[in-house]
């Protein structure tokens, strides 16, 4: 017979094994391809993403410099700019547009440039090229002489979108080198236990052959040679498996060569491995068999063996997770952006590993024990399980490690799926801070803010649980960016949002509900829509010398005055600067929920030459003798419509003009009567509180002439006289105001309930007591930020700042109803409706937009291929350790009906073997998985949260969808293995019980 004939007639032999190689093989090959074409299509979605703008146009670089006269030096620009564009970008693909600008103020066009890269031809690998391109390309072109022409500026977005994209991309690749990882190592467990297995099977074949005269060298070729085959053709249809299932849809739109190289390279990898695989368990065992080593044969090398493994294994295990845990994620912090560390990616494969050779190595006293509890009792059937699977550890030993690894990372791929996505869901819901978010034109703190019918008008749409102002000022405190969110606690808990698992609204705002502190101020009568002021008030000049030391206190006449100038050209045009100057009006209004409003109330002129007439933008007069006037107030609706009502809470005097001559000016409102529609004027209790100067705005007692003139004040004028005087209810202020800060500021600056810091809020810091601390503050945008309320903030600005911010967005919270019905979107637009008339400029909503880019969708799909891929591996190993028992152990079921165990018995016994063993080896990897998951899962799903500026405290959430499949599989799998098993084992006992009887 020739060689190849006793090769092929060895290989059937064992040819229930070798299909189950073939088979094993096979699927890693179509896990390993499925998974890389997968993940770098998922990696190029997210570059095309990533370069794309808000408006659905590709992010572009304009670069603009004069046109240069000559047609030569023309053409030496565009020229010399391709050069350096071909340089700075090179190998990435884009167009260049050019186009000549024309100036409106100069004769001489501008030359412009757009650069679009060409998102079909841009990989992720182009991304830091365009990064680092966009940055270096204007100080270049500043350089450049034959570009530059007077200038250079240098537009858009794509330096800022590529930079930000490559650290998506650098995030999620590191990531996805976990399961990666994972699904190699359950591979070449699964290849190298299947190997031992046929190993074991072949024990008394390969003793044979070398007493026949064959070497170790050509046993071993043998096996090589037949695993090559093997392991050729499982990769062939691996690999055909892979590139179908990818051209029907799972590659994301990937190219042929993109699938030829994703597959094609990983299938000869994998069938290179698993081949010399094989061919080495296979020569250790021709080398062991040809020494005749007695240390083998007694089991002492194999167990010395089996405790350094698991010794090297828990202390690789060890270290990998210690280094995971450090960094957060395989993606290490560098100077550079970052690398990759292959050993924490490792961590959670060789945790698992760990975990299983632990269980292999206490089942077999684990066993004896068993065994021996249950050899107590009178049937046979329990200890008989007990003592094979005891006996027999090399062979249990694969379900064991192959369903340890699958069952882990199982738990692995659902919490990872359930974490990133709650993570991503939550990271959105915590920069928004409630469900949808209006925020004003301009600056969020400015002094117009959202006009305060706007809330009203949102607090009606359908499905809306609140709306509320909200003050978001930034700044930074010890050179950290921070923010300070003010809004009213006793009203915040209809729209503030927190994720779940984290400290609720109402535990967070309760430090901060305490007494309004404008109580004390008189309130408006509901629905007041006009005020009429009664004002007096004098102007006593004080440098005019009518009389040696004389002070002025009677009316004037125009000629007297002009004499007390003795003819002085400046003092005459001084007095007449007087006469055009004058004071203006402005009340401060407060609602329930703490927002500020002022309402001018008119200006008042100075009635110097005694004419009465007080100019055409002046509503009455001040005269030397003490005079009175009448001023109407109609207030805007934002204000007369305001649900929680009005208190009328400040006065603004701010004069006007030019002060050279030192003047006494004594202004007091001595009535406000309230008008609500045909209604009578109600009067307002302006003595119901004592009004006492502002204590910011440089009002000290000098520049005072007097104690305040009630709702009003007597003033010393002069050159170096303050923009404005105000006058506040005495108390609303307070030195320090109480808030809640979130942690990272807290520990920043080494903050304790009781003490005392600086907020920013616009040019002013705000003095605080910490009230309370979590975890994050909702809406703030910044890890550093505080959260006060809107009424003591007002209250304190109202004190010590010369214009008021006003809360410059609204917070809309929806019902549960409409959140659970997916409907924030919905409201969003209906928000943008009712916010489109006064010109606001954003309405976001805390739902993840559609087609968001997702840097954690490369790794859920690592994941769930990875898993998937254990699964199969994990039920092919089942198959093949059962397989092999079958034969080795057909002796003993001949002994056992020999001495009367009926088949029926046997085949249940042998299944319970499988299924005791399977099951207790998937609630150790179940249990392994939750531990490893909750230690490492958090930091890698926030690993990919490369945009978020706030990430909250993750608590790792587990995806069912995810686990249910492939659950499934792997329990039906071991059914179907133990229900084979059984039948084959009832057949072989009764065709020996047949034998026996025709013997």
């Amino acid at each position: 017979m020739s060689r190849s004939g006793l090769l092929a007639r060895r290989a059937g032999a064992h040819r229930g094994l070798l299909v189950l190689v073939l088979l094993l093989v096979a699927a890693v090959t179509a896990a390993v391809g499925t998974t890389l074409v997968a993940v770098r299509s998922a990696e190029t979605a997210i570059t095309d993403e990533g370069l794309t703008a808000a408006d659905g146009r590709v992010a572009t670089l304009v670069v603009t410099t004069r046109l240069r006269a000559d047609p030569d030096g023309a053409r030496g620009q565009e020229e010399a700019f391709s050069e350096t564009a071909a340089r700075l970008f090179a190998g990435v693909p884009y167009r260049l547009d050019v186009q000549e600008v024309p100036d409106d103020d100069s004769d001489d066009p501008f030359l412009r440039w757009t650069l679009v890269p060409d998102l079909a031809g841009t990989s992720p690998a182009d991304l830091p090229v365009l990064a680092s391109g966009a940055e270096a390309l204007g100080p270049v072109l500043l350089d450049d002489d034959a570009v530059s022409e007077r200038g250079v500026t240098v537009t858009g977005e794509l330096g800022q979108r590529a930079q930000a994209t490559a650290a998506a991309v650098r995030a999620a690749s590191a990531v996805t080198l976990v399961p990666l990882l994972l699904l190699a190592l359950v591979g070449l467990v699964a290849v190298a236990q299947v190997a031992r297995l046929l190993a074991a099977t072949r024990e008394t074949e390969v003793r044979l052959l070398l007493a026949r005269g064959a070497s170790p060298a050509q046993v071993t070729l043998a096996a090589a040679g037949e695993a090559l085959v093997v392991c050729a053709v499982a990769a062939m249809l691996g690999g055909a498996g892979a590139a179908a299932w990818l051209a029907l849809g799972g590659s994301g739109g990937a190219t042929a060569g993109a699938l030829a190289a994703g597959v094609l390279v990983p299938a000869a990898a994998v069938a290179v491995l698993a081949a010399a695989t094989l061919a080495v368990v296979a020569g250790l065992q021709a080398r062991a068999a040809a020494a005749g080593r007695p240390a083998e044969l007694s089991g002492r090398g194999r167990r010395a063996a089996a405790f350094g493994t698991v010794a090297l294994t828990v202390v690789a295990a060890g270290v990998t997770l210690w280094l995971l845990r450090r960094y957060g994620s395989p993606l290490v912090p560098t100077p550079d952006g970052g690398q990759t560390d292959v050993a924490a990616a490792a961590a959670p494969a060789l945790a698992l590993a760990a975990a299983a050779v632990l269980v292999v190595a206490a089942l077999g006293p684990l066993a004896r024990g068993w065994a021996a509890v249950v050899a107590r009792g009178r049937g046979a059937g329990g200890v008989l399980v007990a003592r094979q699977v005891s006996r027999r550890l090399a062979v249990v030993a694969v379900p064991i490690v192959l369903v340890v690894l699958a069952c882990g990372s199982l738990v692995l791929a659902a919490t990872y799926a359930g974490t990133s996505q709650r993570l991503r869901a939550d990271t959105a819901l915590l920069a928004t801070g409630t469900d949808v978010r209006v925020v004003g034109a301009g600056d969020r703190a400015g002094a117009e803010g959202v006009p305060s019918d706007v809330s009203s008008e949102l607090a009606a749409l359908d499905g809306v649980a609140g709306a509320e102002p909200v003050l978001v000022a930034t700044g930074a405190v010890d050179h950290v960016p921070a923010s300070t969110v003010a809004l009213d606690p006793a009203a915040a808990g209809a729209v503030l949002r927190v994720p779940d698992g984290a400290e609720g609204p109402a535990a967070m705002l309760a430090p901060l509900d305490g007494d309004d502190p404008f109580a004390g101020a008189p309130a408006l009568p509901p629905g007041t829509d006009t005020l009429a002021l009664g004002v007096t008030g004098s102007l006593v000049l004080g440098e005019l010398e009518l009389e040696p030391g004389a002070r002025v206190d009677r009316r004037l006449s125009w000629a007297e005055l002009l004499a007390a100038t003795r003819g002085d050209d400046r003092g005459r045009r001084e007095l007449a600067q007087l006469e055009d100057s004058g004071v203006e009006l402005r009340l401060w209004l407060a609602d329930g929920r703490g927002r500020l409003t002022g309402v001018e109330a008119g200006t008042l002129g100075y009635d110097l030459d005694g004419d009465g007439d007080p100019g055409s933008d002046q509503a009455g007069t001040i005269r030397a003798g003490r005079g009175s006037e009448e001023l109407t107030v109609p207030l805007p609706p934002q204000v007369r419509d305001a649900p929680a009502g009005q208190r009328l809470v400040g006065l603004d005097l701010v004069p006007t003009g030019i002060f050279e001559w030192r003047a006494v000016l004594d202004l007091a409102v001595d009535s406000v009567e309230a008008t609500a529609g045909d209604a009578v004027p109600a009067p307002v209790a302006l003595e119901a509180g004592a009004w006492v100067p502002a204590t910011g705005l440089g009002m000290e007692a000098s520049r005072l002439g007097g104690p305040p003139s009630g709702f009003g004040a007597r003033l010393e004028l002069g050159s170096d006289q303050p923009g404005t005087y105000r006058v506040v209810p005495a108390g609303a202020a307070a030195e320090h105001l109480p808030a809640v800060v979130s942690r990272p500021l807290a520990d920043r600056l080494d903050l304790e309930a009781g003490e005392r810091t600086e907020l920013p809020v616009g040019t002013t810091p705000v003095t605080v007591e910490v009230a309370g601390v979590a975890d994050a503050v909702p809406g703030a945008g910044q890890p550093a930020a505080a959260l006060v309320g809107l009424a003591d903030l007002q209250a304190w600005q109202l004190d010590r700042l010369p214009t008021v911010p006003a809360p410059g967005e609204v917070w809309v919270g929806a019902t549960d109803a409409r959140r659970a019905d997916g409907g924030l979107a919905g409201l969003a637009e209906a928000a943008g409706e009712v916010a489109g008339a006064p010109g606001l400029a954003d309405v976001t909503s805390s739902e993840v937009p559609p087609g968001a880019a997702d840097a954690a969708g490369p790794v859920r799909a690592a994941f769930e291929v990875a898993a998937a891929g254990a699964v199969v591996l994990a039920v092919v190993g089942v198959a093949a350790a059962a397989v092999t028992t079958l034969r080795t152990r057909r002796p003993e079921v001949a002994v056992l009906r020999a001495v009367g165990v009926p088949p029926r018995a046997q085949g249940g016994a042998r299944a319970a073997e499988l299924l005791v063993v399977g099951v207790a080896a998937a609630a150790v990897g179940l249990a392994v998985g939750v531990v490893v998951s909750a230690a490492v899962v958090p930091g890698l799903a926030g690993a990919t949260l490369t945009g978020a500026t706030v990430v909250p405290a993750v608590v790792p959430d587990v995806a069912w969808s995810a686990l249910a499949a492939p659950g499934v599989v792997l329990l039906a799998g071991l059914v179907g293995v133990a229900v084979t098993i059984r039948a084959r084992v009832v057949a072989q006992a009764r065709d020996t019980a047949y034998r026996e009887e025709v013997r």
